[in-house]
């Protein structure tokens, strides 16, 4: 009879060892533990039954967050920035438009103010030598781009009394608008003189001399 009860015993224990204890609601091994539970979700994720672990769980328009299907955001409109231009007609004078963006059209060679600088002989006013080639290329330039505002500054070297030299000056600006003029340079040319007043050397050489003789054209556009 104790054999009988032993045996049954065994039998009995080896019964519950074969059928392991359903999880408990919501707890998983697998996602197979997750499929007659109700109000949760049907995916396992680290034990826990949820709606999805990945996108690929969710139905179309909606995206796994934090373990939950959500609807897939909106996407965010990008605004197309407006451009600085649509013609030439809006960038103004000397620029052009380009993709949208107003962009300098003047040639390097008439960008550089310094490369109008004229030169003049001792005690003289008169446009000729090298001034003229200067002069010829700066109408040019201005009739390809023609500036908002040109303004021609005399200057003398250090020698004479400084009402002589503002005098010598402003006739050198001068000779330089009328010749521009002659060639046909549209729009107001103001002038001004500095006489002695701004060298660009200060010694008491030919050479330097030489170079604060000088009408330096002035180009704003």
């Amino acid at each position: 009879m104790r054999r009988v009860s032993a045996l049954a015993a065994l039998v009995f224990v080896a019964v519950l060892t074969a059928c392991p204890s359903p999880p408990k609601n919501g707890e998983c091994k697998s996602s197979k533990d997750c499929e007659n539970q109700a109000g949760f979700g049907k995916i396992c994720v680290s034990g826990q039954c949820a709606e999805c672990a990945a996108d690929t769980d969710c139905k179309d328009g909606f995206v796994c967050q934090s373990n939950k299907c959500e609807p897939k955001p909106a996407p965010v409109a990008v605004a197309t920035p407006r451009p600085e231009c649509t013609s030439d007609a809006e960038c103004g004078s000397g620029k052009g438009c380009q993709g949208g963006t107003c962009v300098s059209t003047i040639d390097p060679a008439c960008a550089d103010p310094a490369a109008f600088t004229v030169h003049f002989g001792f005690d003289q006013a008169t446009i000729s030598g090298d001034a003229t080639g200067t002069l010829q290329q700066l109408a040019a330039c201005l009739a390809k781009a023609p500036a908002r505002h040109l303004q021609v500054d005399g200057h003398c070297d250090d020698r004479g009394t400084t009402q002589y030299n503002l005098a010598l000056g402003k006739r050198r600006a001068e000779a330089v608008k009328k010749y521009l003029a002659d060639l046909g340079v549209a729009g107001t040319i103001d002038t001004n003189t500095f006489g002695k007043e701004q060298p660009l050397c200060r010694e008491e050489t030919e050479a330097c001399w030489a170079r604060n003789r000088r009408a330096e054209s002035k180009v704003e556009r």
